[in-house]
């Protein structure tokens, strides 16, 4: 299970900055998901991604990338392993593919289910043991034949409708749009864990749109219904809600 917080602003930010003085609150969250800290920059065609397999709330290297690598979007995850999958640079999220980065909360089951439905091209990128690679991978096999929203989308339903998992909560970011899904089974959540912790709440205002999972303060944010995505155009800020 993990921590999830993406962003898309106006203009080139750091999370720091961007998120605020809460951003700690956030940080604090990896002494749990403690197995990694990876983030993904986008501004342009290539997505820029650091990751470490360390606890972000006792890492120098990601205070200083917090506070001073700077980009108009983003994607920021903090892993804790599912049983079984090792924990390596190479199972780390974000996951990226040009200028694509990918983000997952969740687990399918089995962790091999969508194997069979992923390119020979797309499969070729694979460098981990983990599911959430294949659920990025299976995404990206949609996305290059039908487009970047339209493929995640489709990913997202078809799984959904064929396969089992806890969660797919997910962020998806690209040059053009930042997609969110909130799609999640409730009674599948640890069982340490308050009942929201799958909840996706997101901040949006004329400096952009800030997304990211439970656990830290997040008063005036809006909830994004389970079973929906999020869908918001980075050159303009305008959004929607999207049925899943």
């Amino acid at each position: 299970m993990c921590r999830l917080l993406g962003y898309v602003a106006s203009h080139p930010t750091t999370l720091a900055e961007f998120t605020g003085p809460t951003f700690k609150e956030f940080v604090k969250l990896s002494e749990v998901h403690k197995d990694s800290w990876g983030l993904c920059l986008v501004d342009g065609a290539k997505a820029k991604i650091q990751k470490r397999v360390e606890v972000a709330a006792t890492s120098d290297s990601f205070s200083k990338v917090a506070a001073a690598e700077s980009a108009s979007g983003g994607l920021l995850h903090f892993r804790w392993a599912s049983p079984g999958i090792e924990v390596n640079d190479h199972n780390a999220h974000p996951f990226s593919h040009e200028d694509m980065g990918f983000i997952h909360n969740g687990a399918l089951s089995p962790y091999d289910a969508l194997l069979p439905e992923i390119s020979e091209e797309v499969l070729s990128l694979r460098k981990g043991s983990g599911d959430s690679e294949l659920f990025f991978l299976f995404a990206l096999t949609k996305i290059k034949q039908q487009g970047f929203l339209p493929g995640v989308l489709e990913a997202i339903r078809s799984i959904k409708s064929a396969y089992e998992y806890s969660s797919i909560n997910s962020m998806f970011l690209n040059s053009e749009y930042l997609i969110v899904i909130s799609e999640h089974h409730s009674d599948n959540r640890p069982s340490w864990t308050e009942p929201n912790y799958y909840e996706v709440r997101y901040r949006l205002d004329a400096s952009g749109c800030l997304v990211a999972s439970s656990g830290w303060s997040q008063d005036g944010w809006a909830l994004m219904p389970n079973h929906s995505a999020l869908v918001v155009e980075r050159k303009t800020m305008k959004s929607e809600l999207i049925n899943l």
